[in-house]
């Protein structure tokens, strides 16, 4: 595209340099953010001019005589490239990372390493989000980043560990029991059997979802929870009891489907219209389930700020079996945690369960 034609006043300005007022702004070219750069005409020019060279790609002609320095794209490569393979990510957590440094690359990735400061990672990781929680996402990804720029030997010191950490807490309601029964009954039977494997087995969304007749052999489900996989290889042998067995049941109906969990879409697709992970025109996706289980709590009235969500329900399943007499370790390797402290997090806001003891027989006289 060809650009807009300077107006006659200002031929021979350096790019970036506007008017304003008695006096002259800078914008700069990837953030946008402007500067008031004085009244001194000869000043202004001078320090766009120097501004221009180092803040656009490709224009710094120093750079070009003694050699290109290394900017945060290239730390985001040596990123991508050495220390991705090795954290061996979940399908999904690697598309969440994924899409944070994509926007890391956007906003600073220009950057040489060598001048980013405390300052500048400071300022990005607020303007990027208004979220603490996603705040301290970008955080911790940019710090991996300016690390590898560190082990390449590009810079000394990692500016994003002096950067403020965002302390988050997630504000989710607990789901109860008299909840549950709300939202059951709004639900459709598919939905309804969805939520009581999920009570029962504790698994969670993607996995229930994923739940194939296959995974039913000798008197058990096998399991590998999705979240799991690749990473503690936590491996789940359910055994199928009288209520499991129950709903593993109600799930034999008329549609045929390699899913436990199934339902007829309520309009054909052509294939090459269809979600790229359904495998099966019976499937029900993850996001399907979710909003499934929002209109019903919707329909039975439980609303708020921040609603209990179907991943609740594996928390009220283990608060469930803690009232039943299990412990906290046996509900621990059912809900395929690697620490009781996690567990036991899960069970937080649910009433905790009465012990029967027996009293002592020491007296004090």
């Amino acid at each position: 595209m060809t650009p807009r034609k300077r107006s006659a006043c200002r031929q021979g300005w350096p790019d970036n340099l506007y008017p304003n007022r008695d006096g002259f702004k800078y914008r700069h070219p990837v953030t946008r953010r402007e500067t008031f750069m004085g009244r001194d005409k000869a000043k202004a020019f001078a320090a766009a001019k120097k501004l221009n060279a180092v803040l656009i790609p490709g224009n710094d002609l120093v750079g070009r005589v003694v050699g290109s320095r290394e900017t945060v794209a290239d730390a985001i490569e040596v990123f991508r490239r050495d220390d991705i393979p090795a954290r061996d990510w979940a399908p999904k957590t690697a598309e969440v990372y994924e899409s944070v440094i994509r926007r890391i690359n956007a906003g600073i990735g220009s950057r040489p390493v060598e001048e980013v400061t405390v300052k500048d990672c400071a300022e990005f990781i607020r303007a990027v989000t208004v979220s603490d929680r996603a705040r301290q996402q970008f955080r911790l990804v940019l710090g991996w980043i300016m690390a590898c720029a560190v082990q390449e030997g590009w810079i000394d010191s990692n500016p994003v560990l002096a950067t403020r950490r965002f302390q988050h807490e997630r504000k989710r309601a607990r789901l109860t029991k008299e909840m549950y029964a709300a939202v059951w009954d709004k639900a459709d039977p598919w939905l309804r059997l969805a939520m009581d494997i999920s009570l029962v087995t504790l698994l969670r969304r993607d996995d229930v979802v994923s739940l194939k007749f296959t995974d039913m052999r000798d008197g058990a489900l096998w399991v590998i929870p999705q979240k799991t996989e690749g990473s503690s290889l936590v491996k789940l042998k359910i055994r199928i009891g009288d209520q499991l067995g129950a709903l593993l049941a109600q799930a034999r109906d008329s549609v045929l489907s390699p899913y436990i969990i199934h339902r007829l879409p309520e309009k054909a697709r052509p294939s090459n219209m269809r979600a790229s992970a359904r495998q099966h025109h019976t499937q029900v996706m993850p996001e399907q389930l979710t909003r499934a289980f929002q209109d019903a709590r919707e329909a039975a009235g439980i609303t708020g700020d921040n609603p209990p969500s179907f991943h609740e329900i594996r928390s009220l399943g283990g608060a469930l079996l803690t009232e039943a007499g299990w412990q906290i370790e046996q509900v621990q390797r059912l809900m395929g945690h690697t620490s009781a402290s996690m567990t036991e997090h899960y069970l937080e806001g649910h009433d905790a369960p009465w012990h029967s003891v027996e009293p002592g027989a020491v007296l004090l006289r």
